[in-house]
């Protein structure tokens, strides 16, 4: 068989479209492969680019899916992991190492982006954040810290898991920060359940820790050896005032802390348009008379603005720390004495009466100069009481 030498040019396609083309030195130029039916299936751009399904790319690779739900799929049929790396050597913590995009109609909607964390000589840490957009350029709303942390809403993380919501800029103004909601209309369904302390549940283990909005501690839940802790705690009952005296619109009290609360009549929390069997509300005033049977508490807040409120319901105290209104009708008071309500509408009196029907026992001392009224401290509990002889 003898040997010879091929000159090629180019190859052209059966219609006469050139495929492949050869320039004086020998190199290739490879700028379109068509598919069998003659359409550009992946063209290589002038500067290199590569498009798939696209004749002119925008970036280094384009490709341009051929139907809905096509696109990029790494599949092998060995024991093996598919990968998908992206790799670069910044130089400054907090540079961005790689970044996922999502667009809509050319629009930059969301985005993931790789960061690299504080250690630049072994370069061997980083976070990520997850950015979406309400309108406008996409604001980072998580970040997954290089030591596990989460933070939702800030970039740093003081807890484990930090939920942050800042109220100037976001369109949830008030209400919950967050909902656990178990779906499935059964008993088995919980709620919220807390791992914590020590094993054998000894000493004080704290489960709960309430604050207000500037970081000062408001209380607790704590427990030890299967004995749970409210501190510091006060119970309250929901109540409805008469409408007079009543502001659905504000979260401003109605009366003054630690007017005393009398029962008018009963009400029933609604469910499917029917009273619900233990949802009672009670339906309240200021207590009319001296050693008022119907005594049920002391005053505490407004509840008007909370949310699903329907309009008039109000906190009376019934249990645990507080205050009530007194004046001097019944004397000064002493620690340990009965307070009962007294003629005065809605003030409270040290108890004289046997039997009397209190609402709180004395916690201090209290002299009157006149007929002022003070906020006397108290522990709370409807009882009959026998004053000290």
């Amino acid at each position: 068989m003898s040997t010879g030498t091929l000159r090629l040019k180019k190859l052209q396609h059966t219609n006469g479209t050139d495929i492949i083309t050869f320039d004086s030195s020998g190199a290739m130029d490879l700028s379109t492969i068509r598919s069998s039916t003659g359409n550009s299936a992946l063209t290589i751009a002038d500067a290199g680019d590569v498009g798939i399904r696209t004749t002119s790319p925008s970036d280094n690779l384009e490709l341009t899916p051929s139907a809905d739900g096509k696109g990029i799929t790494l599949k092998t049929t060995d024991n093996v992991r598919p990968y998908f790396n992206m790799d670069a050597n910044r130089s400054g913590a907090g540079n961005n190492l790689a970044q996922i995009n999502f667009k809509w109609n050319g629009t930059e909607v969301a985005r993931i982006i790789g960061v690299a964390g504080a250690d630049t000589t072994n370069k061997d840490d980083a976070h990520l954040t997850f950015a979406t957009a309400s309108a406008g350029s996409p604001d980072e709303r998580m970040r997954l810290h290089n030591d596990g942390r989460v933070s939702i809403g800030n970039t740093t993380a003081q807890k484990q898991l930090y939920l942050y919501v800042n109220n100037s800029r976001t369109q949830y103004s008030d209400g919950w920060i967050a909902r656990f909601h178990n779906d499935g209309n059964a008993v088995n369904l919980y709620g919220l359940e807390i791992f914590c302390g020590r094993d054998d549940g000894a000493y004080d283990n704290y489960a709960m820790r309430f604050v207000d909005g500037d970081g000062t501690e408001a209380g607790y839940i704590s427990f030890n050896s299967g004995t749970v802790t409210y501190g510091t705690f006060t119970a309250h009952h929901p109540c409805r005032i008469p409408e007079e005296d009543n502001d659905s619109s504000s979260f401003l009290p109605a009366y003054p802390y630690g007017t005393l609360l009398e029962t008018i009549s009963l009400s029933y929390k609604q469910k499917n348009g029917a009273d619900t069997e233990r949802g009672i509300i009670y339906n309240v005033r200021k207590t009319q008379s001296a050693n008022s049977r119907k005594v049920l508490g002391a005053y505490g807040n407004s509840m008007n603005t909370r949310e699903n409120s329907e309009g008039n319901l109000h906190q009376v105290s019934v249990l645990g720390d507080g205050h009530i209104l007194c004046n001097n009708a019944g004397g000064n008071i002493s620690v340990g004495d009965g307070i009962c309500s007294s003629s005065t509408e809605g003030i409270g009196q040290k108890a004289t009466a046997n039997p009397s029907m209190i609402i709180g026992i004395a916690q201090e001392d209290v002299t009157f100069s006149g007929s002022e009224t003070k906020l006397v401290a108290v522990q709370y509990g409807l009882q009959q009481f026998i004053p000290w002889s």
